[in-house]
């Protein structure tokens, strides 16, 4: 494929930091400008003024699409997964129990990844409509089409003298191609070696020129098959755990309260159940405190998903049209629309009331076995539509030296979200209990048919039973953008300042729902869930100035004022910061450094969030381990599987999260440019930070502060200090006479707060070496490195200072490494790229034991003619399972944040391409 001077360009500067260096003429004469300087300019990202250096100030990481083929990825998400300082746990389609199995996001440094902001071809994208962990914004990377990727930038160090709000951790800019030449397709298909999670992808792309009108355009349709856990048989059933066989769980259970006791059905009752779950149904018993028989399966954990089902479809397009030689209007269209399904596991029945018949408060549970109701009665779906649409015009204001650049900018994402819920009324408690008979002592009272409970139940039955519980989301970010940029504002001894400033006027939209408006009313055990729904406007202006102070010597010092103003009155506004330097004393070394201040304006949700509640399942943290119970036995601990309601508001006087980044390092280029290598160090320092607890972190916390200390004793606690005290005030228990769970927990309340700082630190380091060995082919090899030296977190003044790379607090690897070789040799080319995660802390907190992990990506291309060509990707090429935790007996057995279990997949790809 032709290309032109400006894609030659970036390509050449991509691969080589400052090939512009290299290639001065040793003819200069002495004190003339550099032949860097001489290069035309690009747009690169973490600058507003276009620059003939790649490298600036702060540290960049470029993966082309090349790149991104070659190491064996099939989605964005993978891609930026891997990388180095992608180091911090995130949740992805195997947490069906968290807020946004649908939705993928990457955490830089191990911050939280609303910290990174998100940009698509260098315009912010707007925040994603659920809300991760069920209180944070993030951007869903999901929906990005990875056939229509140029390049993907990740810049660290804070952003926000340019970007604006949310520039913490750093920036990650996807650039789509906004050019195409020719007509291309491409088909790829291929599966797991260990089952399930099929896939299809098939991708058109074309361009043409009408005169003076250039149009691009393309087409990505992806359908997915999951993965089920009982597609892994490490983790199909409970007698997997590595803490030894566990109790099977109790699908048919009939249970007394007060005293405790499982109600013995007979084997006789559970025989004729014994084909359910696989055959794996059988009499069971659990040998604790207040337990005993049950018909139970050790099998029901494999009707989780691990991989999503989906079908996607994107679709772009691209138009330029030449007004003059330096004028042109554009227009950015992109389309997406992703259907993701996923399911937390078998359908769940409970229900705890006074048993008129037999005179004693009783407890009934069933869960329900695929024979019984199919693998997809417990489907959760989440339709996602999303836009992203700018048109504007750009060129040079005459022979002023000036350019601008306007623009119109909407990027928008519409969520629903369907799942499957028992009615509340003649639905399965009129089923299994007949009519209410009044209440006794606040408890429902009813006559049941005790025959009914150990007969399965029929798929007709259960759509008689269950709805659809259907809410909608939606999202979006308008805004107006004037850009100003003159590479030659004036000229200096030492070469030209470079000047750029930037206005913008942005409206954002939140509306999220969780759950139907009318849900506690239409299902059983069910809340209206979350709900938020405001907007606000946001104005900024900004300048940057790019100073040649020496021929070796430059500074870049940018600031930008950011205003926000609430729907309803209110609002903040925040002045940002950034110094830059960049000395080169000879032409293949760069030092380099910057200081900035960055912030982060407060989520939309922690803002408009009304009083909202769901039931979670918790572990009565404090009764369990002052009962002598540990983590490693919390499922035998009568309080370990409480239905628990949690309550949250949001918060209108919230302030904005402020940081201070620094950065310093070194880039050098040697061997005409072959060799280049980096090393750079980064500190992040974050105060004002909003918390909000989860039920599981309040009630742990609530332990402790009860107790006096951490579970492993590491840290102790204050039961009057400022956390302790308002942990407390959280947490609503029982009165010591409820007759079924004194002193148990029956409310846990939640809301966002500016209280906490942070402080992070680390080392990251790259280098790619490229030589030719003539006839034998041309070689590469690249390297990454990133290492956290220090990550402290503290509530509260006056609070305990976490070591977050310690222990239980930690959800970041210790250091990720990468290391890719490739070889090219005529129609042949190949890359085998690794990447190692360090050890991490075991399930107690006690060791830093689990690992290392290292998986390999291999591929193979072979340019069969100038048509077409062919790819083979293997990724995890070995096959490698999650490491095991023998402290680990929490299913599935391992950190779902750092590890997985899909194994190894293999795809074949056929490319055509039309000139």
């Amino acid at each position: 494929m032709k290309r032109t001077l400006l894609s030659l360009l970036v390509s050449s500067v991509l691969l080589h930091p400052l090939v512009a260096q290299a290639q001065a003429s040793p003819s200069d004469e002495e004190g003339a400008t550099p032949a860097t300087r001489q290069l035309d300019t690009v747009n690169v990202t973490g600058s507003l003024i276009p620059r003939a250096q790649i490298e600036g100030p702060s540290p960049v990481t470029t993966i082309t699409a090349e790149e991104i083929e070659a190491q064996g990825f099939t989605t964005v998400f993978d891609a930026l997964r891997s990388l180095p300082m992608a180091n911090g746990s995130v949740q992805d389609s195997q947490g069906t129990g968290f807020y946004t199995p649908g939705a993928k996001t990457v955490s830089l440094f191990g911050l939280d990844p609303s910290y990174t902001l998100t940009l698509l071809n260098g315009r912010p994208l707007n925040s994603y409509p659920l809300a991760y962990n069920g209180n944070t914004s993030i951007v869903d990377i999901a929906n990005i089409p990875l056939g229509m990727v140029e390049r993907i930038d990740v810049l660290t160090g804070g952003q926000s003298s340019v970007y604006g709000s949310s520039a913490v951790a750093g920036v990650i800019n996807i650039v789509l191609k906004d050019k195409v030449e020719g007509t291309h397709f491409r088909y790829r298909a291929g599966g797991y070696s260990d089952g399930g999670g099929s896939s299809q992808r098939f991708i058109f792309s074309s361009g043409h020129s009408f005169g003076n009108l250039d149009l691009s355009y393309g087409l990505e349709y992806t359908k997915q098959k999951p993965i089920f856990a009982s597609d892994r048989s490490y983790i199909d059933s409970v007698n997997d755990s590595p803490t030894g066989p566990q109790d099977p769980s109790r699908t048919f259970l009939r249970m007394q309260m007060s005293p405790n006791g499982y109600i013995d059905p007979g084997q006789a009752t559970c025989a004729p159940l014994s084909y359910l779950f696989g055959g794996s149904t059988t009499y069971a018993h659990r040998n604790a405190a207040g337990t005993g028989y049950y018909c139970g399966s050790p099998d029901n954990v494999g009707t989780a998903t691990l991989y999503n089902k989906s079908e996607d479809v994107n679709a772009t397009t691209f138009l330029r049209y030449h007004l003059s030689e330096t004028t042109e209007l554009y227009s950015d269209i992109l389309f997406s629309f992703g259907r993701p399904t996923y399911s937390g596991g078998s359908p769940f029945w409970n229900k705890t009331f006074y048993n008129q018949t037999t005179g004693n408060y009783e407890q009934w549970q069933r869960i329900y076995a695929p024979e019984e109701v199919g693998m997809d009665a417990k489907d959760q779906r989440v339709y996602t539509r999303s836009w992203n649409i700018t048109a504007g015009a750009r060129g040079g204001l005459g022979d002023t030296g000036f350019d601008y650049d306007v623009y119109v900018n909407r990027s928008s994402t519409d969520v629903t979200r369907k799942s499957t819920d028992f009615l509340a009324r003649g639905g399965i408690d009129d089923y299994y209990l007949g009519p209410q008979l009044g209440t006794v002592n606040g408890y429902e009272a009813y006559a049941p048919n005790l025959d009914v409970l150990y007969q399965p139940l029929t798929r007709a039955q259960y759509d008689q039973f269950s709805g659809t519980n259907r809410a909608a989301s939606s999202a979006s970010r308008t805004g107006v953008t004037a850009l100003v940029t003159n590479t030659s504002l004036f000229g200096m001894p030492a070469g030209d300042v470079g000047f750029a400033m930037i206005l913008q006027g942005t409206r954002e939209k939140f509306f999220n729902q969780s759950a139907d408006p009318n849900a506690a009313v239409l299902f059983r055990g069910q809340t209206a869930g979350t709900s938020a729904e405001g907007q606000r406007d946001l104005y900024a202006v900004g300048a940057e100035l790019q100073v040649p102070i020496f021929d070796t010597f430059s500074a870049n010092l940018s600031g930008r004022y950011d205003k926000y103003s609430l729907q309803g009155g209110g609002g903040n506004g925040k002045a940002t910061w950034k110094l830059g330097l960049e000395y080169r004393p000879i032409d293949s070394l760069l030092l380099r450094g910057s200081y900035a201040t960055a912030f982060r304006s407060p989520d939309m949700f922690y803002l408009y969030s009304r009083e909202s509640s769901g039931y979670t399942t918790n572990v009565d943290t404090f009764l369990c381990r002052s009962a002598g119970y540990t983590s490693e036995n919390f499922d035998e601990c009568p309080q370990a599987s409480l239905s628990v309601l949690s309550s949250s508001t949001g918060n209108r006087d919230l302030k904005d999260i402020t940081a201070e980044t620094f950065t310093y390092g070194v880039v050098w280029s040697a061997l005409d440019n072959a060799l280049n290598l980096s090393l750079d160090y980064n500190s992040v320092k974050i105060e004002n930070e909003v918390s909000i607890l989860g039920t599981d972190s309040i009630l742990a916390t609530e332990a402790n502060c009860r107790l006096g200390t951490s579970e492993n004793g590491d840290v102790a606690f204050d039961i009057n200090s400022p956390t302790c005290r308002q942990v407390l005030a959280q947490v609503q228990r029982l009165p010591a006479t409820d007759p079924l769970n004194p002193n148990g927990v029956s409310k846990v309340f939640s809301y966002p707060i500016n209280l906490a700082k942070q402080r992070q630190t680390g080392i990251q380091a790259s280098g790619d070496y490229r030589w030719s060995a003539g006839r034998a082919g041309d070689f590469g090899v690249t390297a990454g490195y990133y290492r956290p030296l220090k990550h402290e977190l503290q509530q509260q003044e006056g609070d305990p200072v976490y070591d977050m790379l310690c222990c239980g607090y930690s959800n970041e690897l210790q250091y990720r490494a990468t290391l890719g070789v490739n070889w090219n040799i005529g129609a042949f080319s190949t890359n085998v790229y690794g990447v190692r995660n360090a050890r991490t802390w075991n399930a107690t907190g006690e060791e830093r034991n689990i690992g290392p992990w290292t998986t390999w990506n291999a591929t193979l291309n072979y340019r069969i003619n100038k048509l077409a060509s062919v790819l083979l990707t293997a990724n995890n090429l070995t096959n490698e399972r999650p490491p095991v935790d023998s402290t680990n007996g929490n299913w599935p057995y391992y950190d779902q944040g750092v590890y997985n279990a899909f194994g190894r997949s293999m795809f074949v790809e056929l490319s055509l391409d039309f000139q």
